[in-house]
């Protein structure tokens, strides 16, 4: 399609002969600040409260001086309003420019807040007004990219909140904001990483996959998932969130792991594509070497559902992966309690917890599953049930007969298989519990979604990356000054 560029130029070219007094400025007037500071400093003998004070106002002075040198170097990108193209285009719309510039004094950048007056470009008549230098300079919601990037790892970091993010930018930008700026850059900031995500993971993993294989140790893949309880606002419910995460293990060791959450969704669609998808891509990626893969999870009927429906015969462009399925070991330890409290002991506790424990380690022993239940069944024989507790007692029977096929535990760990979902449940802790069960919190699901992404990409470690990946995306100036020919 033919495109013609209008004449003009959204950015100017700037001398080095404008850099070096703007830039002389700025130093000269921080080098007076700071030599005033030390002189005062070293005029007597120092102290606590001197010490504190001298690294306070050397900080304030190092943010003054980057605001400043932001603030003028922004403002001399854009021409005069006269030099500057008739019209941009924009996703896709042609905007015309408006006749004056106007001024914002809001703009959050590491260093405080700036001023900024810049070209204005509206759709048609009455529509949508752009500022091309914003959009250059990838400013959103008020915010530089690199002060989005700390006010979102802040945000997603364990033991955060609103009220703690506010702080962290008072404190280290300087500047103060309120809750509804907050909340439009956090969702920006989500809804622009979410689609780079997958991506990172499966590069993530297949960097782990290859960190075993490098060091000669074979590499297993363990996946599982889990739910946990958040709250909902408005009505203060709680609902089940999905947890999921995919570790690489060498040598029964966890090299690393990425994670995957959502909010309550009933059947837990979402996070049951996203874990299959992060699955099938890994897979690809391994191509003929496709490392072990485990499946382990508590018997819940969604964890269930999810091996019967989709991972017990798995297929990836028309070939089948085999996928082991493990019930975890402390769930199924956790039934053979139940058992020995329903049993009549006469008030024998060591008699008690010296069966559980024969009976937990023939559990871990090959065949030991069988000798497991004969042990029951001699156990009941001897002892016979409480009344009260033999329908719990029963229901656990039935769970260590019912899932016996998924509880071969010594040749799991034989293989370097991990036999227990810990990985997932300590998911749950630093994903939910951790960010966002703190005292009083509820939310919306949009807004706790956005929270689980943000924390997902940062405890997966690929929060550079994929943030990196984010601004790649972002309209460069080829992109805004090409409209279509009529």
């Amino acid at each position: 399609m033919d495109v013609k560029v209008n004449a003009g130029n959204l950015v100017s070219a700037i001398a080095d002969s404008e850099i070096q007094p703007a830039v002389d400025e700025i130093v000269d007037e921080f080098r007076k600040q700071v030599f005033s500071l030390v002189q005062s400093f070293v005029a007597d003998q120092p102290t606590a409260e001197q010490t504190h004070g001298l690294e306070n106002r050397l900080h304030q002075q190092l943010l003054e001086a980057g605001r400043r040198l932001i603030e003028w170097l922004f403002s001399q990108l854009e021409p005069a309003i006269e030099e500057m193209p008739d019209t941009v285009s924009f996703r896709d719309q042609s905007h015309r420019r408006l006749p004056d510039k106007t001024l914002r004094s809001d703009i959050v950048t590491r260093f405080g807040k700036i001023s900024l007056e810049r070209a204005r470009y509206r759709r048609g008549r009455a529509g949508k007004v752009i500022f091309p230098m914003e959009i250059l300079l990838g400013i959103e919601n008020g915010f530089t990219p690199a002060a989005a990037d700390r006010v979102g790892k802040q945000f997603a970091a364990c033991g955060s909140s609103q009220g703690r993010t506010l702080e962290m930018i008072t404190d280290q930008m300087g500047t103060k904001i309120g809750t509804e700026k907050l909340r439009k850059v956090v969702g920006t900031i989500a809804d622009g990483m979410e689609p780079h995500r997958e991506k990172a993971q499966v590069e993530e993993l297949m960097k782990l996959i290859g960190k075993a294989r490098d060091k000669k140790q074979t590499p297993v893949l363990s996946v599982s998932r889990d739910g946990v309880a958040l709250g909902l606002a408005p009505w203060s419910f709680f609902e089940m969130a999905s947890v999921a995460c995919v570790s690489v293990l060498a040598a029964g060791k966890k090299l690393g792991t990425v994670y995957l959450g959502c909010v309550p969704e009933t059947n837990q669609a979402t996070l049951s594509n996203q874990l299959t998808n992060l699955l099938k891509a890994t897979i690809r990626g391994c191509g003929d070497r496709v490392p072990e893969i485990v499946y382990v999870s508590d018997a819940g009927k969604i964890e269930t559902a999810y091996w019967k429906n989709t991972l017990r015969a798995f297929f990836v462009d028309g070939r089948r992966i085999r996928i082991a399925r493990v019930v975890d070991y402390y769930h199924a330890a956790e039934r053979l309690t139940v058992i020995a409290d329903a049993l009549k002991f006469g008030g024998d506790s060591a008699k008690r917890a010296k069966w559980i424990e024969h009976a937990r380690w023939l559990l871990l022993q090959p065949g030991g599953h069988g000798r497991m239940l004969r042990s029951i069944a001699k156990m009941r024989q001897l002892y016979r049930y409480t009344a009260s507790a033999t329908e719990e007692a029963e229901k656990a029977e039935r769970y260590l007969r019912r899932y016996h096929r998924f509880m071969d535990y010594a040749s799991m760990k034989s293989r370097g298989c991990p036999i227990g979902s810990g990985v997932v449940e300590s998911a749950c802790k630093q994903i939910v519990s951790e960010r966002m069960k703190l005292s009083g919190m509820r939310w919306s699901k949009e807004g706790g979604q956005r929270t689980m992404t943000l924390r997902c990409i940062l405890l997966s470690g690929i929060w550079d990356t994929v943030y990196k990946k984010w601004l790649t995306g972002k309209p460069t100036v080829r992109d805004l000054i090409k409209t279509e020919d009529a």
